[in-house]
């Protein structure tokens, strides 16, 4: 059966709608470094690749605009947007005082089982550093973070951190290719989360939160090249 513009497509499909769909498509891409910064974004380009409609492409630009990984200029079109050192440091600052939060709202919130999920994340990241994996580490230990808004218990907070994810998931690839070292830093890290929100101990699971976001920051500062 021949499908039509704008019906789902298989390699994208999903509970998402189509424009969703694409942009999350369009940040993978920008996040691992695909279409680096300042790229610009041909729409009728990737309408053609993804075989959807232009007008479709452009809405979802909005959506990856929205997530701080394009910039839209008039009458210029969609572009990459370019890693500052301001814009770094900004957004670690601001995030993991709010990932603090979340540690800190975990460890005394949390009941029977509701860790449970994130144990097994973590298993699973220390199998992926074992076997070297980074692509799949670095979904992992995303897939930690967003399930663990749940915690936010506002939903302010949460829509704030849904929409800086998407940037932070890209200054972490970086950080991650630009140091050897940063998956077990990065597995050492979830560990300790874990283990001070198990015993309830939250000034301690805030604090190795913004630790490790101070650390990171410095490793991508240094990675393009300002510190």
């Amino acid at each position: 059966m021949t499908r039509t513009k704008d019906e789902p497509m298989p390699a994208l499909a999903s509970r998402e709608t189509l424009t969703e769909q694409i942009a999350r498509h369009l940040g993978e891409q920008i996040i691992t470094g695909k279409y680096p910064p300042g790229h610009k974004l041909k729409e009728l380009e990737i309408a053609r690749e993804l075989d959807v409609s232009s007008n479709t492409v452009r809405e979802a630009f909005h959506i990856v605009e929205k997530r701080h990984l394009v910039t839209i200029e008039p009458r210029r079109g969609a572009f990459v947007a370019e890693i500052t050192p301001r814009q770094v440091n900004d957004l670690y600052d601001f995030i993991f005082l709010q990932f603090g939060e979340l540690a800190r709202r975990a460890a005394t919130a949390w009941r029977e089982n509701d860790l449970d999920d994130f144990v097994v994340l973590v298993a699973r990241m220390g199998e992926q550093l074992r076997a070297n994996d980074g692509t799949a580490f670095h979904a992992t230990a995303f897939e930690f973070v967003t399930s663990a808004l749940r915690f936010a218990d506002n939903r302010y907070l949460e829509q704030s951190l849904l929409d800086l994810i998407p940037e932070l998931q890209r200054c972490s690839y970086i950080a991650m290719l630009a140091e050897t070292n940063e998956m077990d830093v990065a597995y050492a890290l979830f560990q300790r989360i874990i283990e001070t929100v198990m015993q309830r101990d939250a000034e301690a699971a805030a604090a190795a939160a913004r630790a490790y976001g101070a650390d990171q920051c410095r490793i991508v500062l240094k990675a393009i090249g300002f510190l």
